[in-house]
């Protein structure tokens, strides 16, 4: 025998020797196993959500800065109930309060002027009328003793000279006229300007209310009766135009949304009840009721078509808040006398559900059909009888049909 075949024999030798040792490892070994009944009795079908649902509010504000200021003091806390109008946060007032006197010192001088210029037109009114009627009375005496002497110089009965000292006076009261009545313009004028210094007044009392309101902004108030759910400023901080200073939530709008496969859609109707459960409240389960269910389907590209459906629960928690997450499982029927099994046992490849059994110290698989499935338990319809034990710890390495397994429990 040639020394390469030897070692030929000597490598095959060894691997099956390590081949069988791992067989006889495998087969000899006993993975402890623990199994429950088959029972028979009521069974709870439910609807779970495709993911974990939100905790939402019908009714909520984003609070936020109207001015550009320094914060100084904030005035409530995350978690507090406050009403509609509760200062929230005081910002720095100083350059608003001084915005606010010199626009109302600007105002008062306004109006002091447009009453300056009402009472010159009232002035100017009556001087003008007085001389207008007073020119117009003497141009109209001057005329008529002019026209008079006239026909009485045309029958000769008054010198040329007179005549012409009529015409004189006659023309110096006809431009006193003229001028009386030039004189109006100023009135028109008067009347001007009383309209331009409206114009200043209306624009100042809008510079006043607009100071106000700058100066109303340095206290930020909440817009609704809520809980303050966050409060991202502090003190000493600058905010400006649209920074957000709180979110404000009512507690009585609160509610889950979940999302719900459009296959389960026919199973779920308003008003089912509803169990409810949180992850910042571990070990409680909460009931609700489901309250809303969307009239469209979801037919996003590249994701399932589902339902959103809205769960209000009985009472809520003090500590629930928007945003947590929230398992939710909705009561869509209750059975009496039925077969079932809890529903991590049964297993699903290739449209093939089964269940482990231990059969002869080893795992045997047994196909079985199932009917509702709930969140702890799914009914069995044909594959089981009553008691027949079913292997529940399917997440001990090794777990597969031929094992062998030893029984350390039985669940009753």
């Amino acid at each position: 025998m040639t020394p390469s075949l030897q070692r030929v024999l000597v490598v095959t030798a060894v691997a099956m020797a390590v081949a069988a040792s791992i067989w006889f490892y495998r087969n000899s070994r006993a993975i402890a196993v623990e199994t429950v009944p088959v029972a028979r009795g009521p069974l709870v079908v439910s609807v779970t959500p495709i993911e974990t649902g939100t905790v939402e509010t019908e009714e909520t504000a984003l609070v936020k800065a109207e001015i550009a200021e320094q914060a100084v003091q904030v005035l409530v806390k995350e978690g507090d109930a406050v009403k509609a109008g509760a200062a929230l946060v005081r910002l720095n007032a100083t350059v608003a309060q001084a915005r606010l006197n010199l626009a109302t010192s600007t105002l008062r001088a306004a109006r002091a002027r447009l009453e300056s210029a009402r009472i010159a037109l009232q002035l100017e009114r009556s001087r003008t009328l007085a001389a207008l009627s007073e020119a117009q009375a003497r141009y109209d005496s001057v005329k008529q003793r002019y026209d008079k002497k006239r026909q009485l110089a045309e029958d000769g009965l008054v010198s040329a000279d007179e005549i012409q000292m009529l015409e004189a006076d006659l023309k110096t009261a006809e431009a006193a006229y003229d001028m009386a009545r030039a004189n109006r313009e100023q009135v028109a004028f008067q009347e001007r300007q009383i309209a331009v210094a409206e114009a200043e007044v209306s624009q100042q009392e809008a510079s006043v209310r607009v100071a106000q309101l700058d100066l109303e902004h340095t206290v930020i108030r909440a817009p609704l009766d809520g809980t303050v759910m966050e409060l991202p400023v502090k003190a000493g901080e600058l905010v400006l135009p649209g920074t957000p200073v709180a979110r404000i939530s009512r507690r009585g709008d609160l509610y889950i949304k979940a999302l719900i496969d459009e296959v389960d859609l026919g199973r779920v109707q308003l008003g089912q009840a509803a169990r409810v459960s949180f992850d910042v409240l571990p070990g409680r389960a909460f009931d609700g009721t489901v309250s809303e269910i969307a009239p469209t389907v979801s037919s996003e590209r590249l994701k399932s078509r589902n339902v959103q459906v809205k769960v209000r629960l009985a009472a809520l928690p003090p500590e629930l808040r928007p945003g947590l997450s929230a398992d939710v499982e909705i009561i869509v029927a209750r059975l009496d006398d039925v077969l079932s099994v809890p529903s991590e046992t049964v297993m699903s490849k290739d449209r093939e559900q089964f269940v482990y059994m231990v059969k002869d110290n080893r795992l045997a698989k047994r196909t079985v059909v199932t009917g509702y499935v709930g969140w702890d338990a799914t009914e069995i319809r044909s594959g089981l009888q009553a008691g027949e034990q079913v292997v529940i710890s399917l997440d001990v390495e090794g777990v597969v049909p031929g094992a062998r397994v030893a029984v350390a429990r039985k669940t009753p």
